[in-house]
């Protein structure tokens, strides 16, 4: 065995050395290596998971938002339902009150205007009457004229 040792060129002690430098080489990337890119590897793990936890909760939080926000919806338009109903009984309200008014109004114009007719009236008859008399003054002047 030692001749085949020493035909290829095997030296034990160059091994030893060989197998101690790989040992101290393997310790050492164990070290700066090894260690500190697992420690990398298991932060990016616990921020991925962190990442996903947000995100579920995130989507609950979403859901939750729209829930409310539908409540909130379908509260809005049973409250405007009900403000709509009250304009409108309010507006019928008034617009009652302002056709009363404009009635009244109306029936006040009617009764001034009636009170002036029959005033017209009367002062019409009056310079019909003065006008009647002053013509048959002036007609029986005549007359008396021509018989005298």
């Amino acid at each position: 065995m030692d001749e085949i040792i020493n035909a290829f060129g095997i030296d034990g002690r160059l091994i030893i050395i060989q197998v101690v430098n790989f040992g101290i080489l393997m310790v050492a990337l164990g070290y700066f290596l090894y260690k500190p890119i697992l420690r990398i590897l298991k932060e990016r793990e616990d921020k991925i998971t962190q990442g996903l936890k947000d995100a579920e909760d995130a989507a609950k939080a979403k859901e939750e938002a729209g829930v409310e926000k539908q409540t909130i919806l379908t509260g809005a338009h049973m409250e405007a339902g009900e403000v709509a109903k009250r304009a409108k009984v309010a507006a019928d309200s008034q617009a009652s009150e302002i056709v009363a008014g404009a009635q009244e109004k109306a029936a006040a114009v009617l009764s001034d205007a009636e009170v002036k007719r029959e005033q017209i009236k009367a002062q019409a008859l009056k310079e019909s009457e003065k006008e009647i008399a002053s013509l048959a003054v002036l007609a029986a002047e005549k007359v008396l004229r021509e018989q005298a």
